[in-house]
């Protein structure tokens, strides 16, 4: 697991918690607030309790909040403790993060690129290096559904974007759309699409878009940036005034892709994210954007949950003897007829787990229902939050990773490359900003917050996951052990390094 030491400056979690520590903080919080519901959940009282068992604790905790009337409420309240408690380090001393980016800070300069390309985007898929379009994206998407790796849901949003595609001439056209997305040098960062698309792109990472910029001919939106980069957890109130200066007073989406591994960095990124975007005028404030881990305890759809099933009863004998001996447990928690994913890796780590689940999954809930402020009234956003299938990124090049990713498939799980989720998953992006009726759309009509909230994050490409008729954790050590028996090479690594 990694260091979890607080930053010296920029954005950090409270004096004298580590991100374990105010994970379970929060939570616990939450507990008592609304104990006569997460009473049930039977939450660990103590963090040290909470570190070795989280991955069954957060499963039940989910499990009891998604079923319950007050969902939301929950979300609400967690997301805002965080965000009241993070703070920021700097000359100034040490400040709430919320008051440190209210202060008037000065933009960064920004270097203009307009694309030389003509063309707009043309809806496809990569997979395996080939691309495919039009029809053959249909009969992908049905590959996909045979096997179980996405939801319908998750199919027709895609379905949608290539019907609204033919219909514009066979291209999407964002010109006159302006993006700011934050983390715009990741892996899975929509970014490159937005640009093929015609947008005018605000790129915020600490790596300057040159891969881009050397390929200016393949987009055809306008590029802005910093040429030094810009640094999330240090500057975050000149990038809140970069982001004014590009929004010129139009409403922006914004796109949180940024990410990074140790020091509890990927929950104060996340966190630093949400800030930035609560801290803007909400009228500024198109869409926001961001991906969800399939390795949360995510609510499974009734086909993942049928599809769960019929893998238990035709399993094969090997899994069947382990199962016996109880390396296997379920799979998913029942609660009031709503099924919860045991999908939690806990290598992965509970900063990880933190960001995923109060930063990205709560949060959203709250951007569509409460919207982008903490306080008053409620302002619904339109939202983009699609599950993405656990995918073959640099983050994940550890060899128990590496010789899971082998094994795999004898589960039925597929790990998919990153073009393919960053084409997949991005169109998706595209088809939840475009679609008037998209389930994360601030219009759109449910008969109460709580069903709201499980249409928004019930577009997921899973990979299988969802479906799987064991825990994660449990089978990815069985997969591991599968992938180190043909790749001896992966064993010695993960012992030697």
């Amino acid at each position: 697991m990694a260091s979890e030491k607080k930053s010296a400056s920029g954005v950090s979690l409270p004096e004298g918690f580590t991100g374990s520590t105010f994970f379970h903080h929060v939570l616990s919080e939450a507990v008592e607030e609304y104990s006569s519901v997460l009473g049930a959940a039977e939450f660990p009282a103590k963090a040290g309790e909470f570190k070795k068992t989280y991955d069954e604790a957060l499963a039940r905790f989910e499990s009891v909040r998604a079923s319950s009337p007050e969902r939301v409420q929950i979300a609400h309240f967690i997301v805002k403790r965080t965000q009241q408690q993070l703070r920021y380090v700097g000359s100034e001393g040490e400040l709430p993060f919320s008051e440190y980016v209210a202060t008037g800070r000065e933009p960064f300069a920004l270097q203009t690129e307009v694309m030389t390309g003509s063309e707009r985007l043309e809806p496809r898929i990569e997979l395996d290096g080939r691309l495919h379009r039009g029809a053959e994206i249909e009969a992908l998407l049905e590959n996909f559904l045979g096997r179980d790796l996405m939801t319908d849901r998750a199919a027709a949003a895609v379905r949608w974007l290539v019907t609204h595609a033919g219909e514009t001439g066979g291209r999407i056209d964002l010109s006159g759309h302006k993006f700011v997305v934050m983390g715009a040098a990741a892996e899975l960062s929509p970014a490159p699409l937005l640009l093929a698309a015609g947008a005018d792109v605000l790129w915020i990472d600490v790596t300057p878009p040159d891969a881009i910029l050397a390929k200016r001919d393949d987009f055809s939106g306008t590029l802005h940036y910093v040429q030094e980069g810009t640094d999330l957890l240090e500057s975050p109130g000149r990038i809140v005034a970069t982001i004014k200066a590009f929004a010129e007073a139009d409403p922006v989406h914004l796109a949180l892709f940024a990410y990074a591994a140790g020091a509890s960095r990927e929950w104060r990124l996340m966190a630093c994210m949400n800030g930035i975007v609560r801290s803007l005028d909400p009228a500024l404030v198109r869409t926001v954007s961001l991906l969800v881990s399939p390795t949360v305890p995510a609510v499974c759809a009734a086909q993942d949950v049928e599809a769960a099933a019929r893998r238990l009863k035709q399993r094969p004998g090997w899994q069947s003897m382990l199962r016996s001996l109880g390396a296997l447990p379920e799979g998913q928690l029942e609660r009031n007829g709503l099924h919860v994913s045991r999908s939690i890796v806990p290598i992965q780590g509970l900063s990880y787990q933190a960001a995923q689940y109060v930063s990205k999954l709560l949060a959203a809930e709250t951007y569509a229902i409460q919207g982008t402020r903490i306080d008053g009234e409620a302002s619904p956003v339109t939202v983009s939050a699609n599950t993405a299938a656990i995918t073959s990124t640099r983050s994940l090049t550890q060899p128990i990773f590496q010789a899971a990713f082998i094994g795999a498939p004898r589960f039925g799980v597929e790990i998919f490359k990153p073009a393919t989720t960053r084409w997949l998953n991005g169109l998706m992006i595209l088809h939840d900003i475009l679609n008037p009726k998209a389930p994360g759309n601030a219009a759109t009509i449910a008969r109460n917050d709580r069903e709201r909230a499980a249409a928004l994050l019930s577009q997921q490409v899973h990979g299988g996951l969802y479906g799987l008729p064991y825990a994660l954790g449990p089978a990815i050590q069985i997969s591991a052990l599968i992938g180190m028996a043909g790749r001896p090479d992966l064993l010695f690594k993960a012992i030697f390094g």
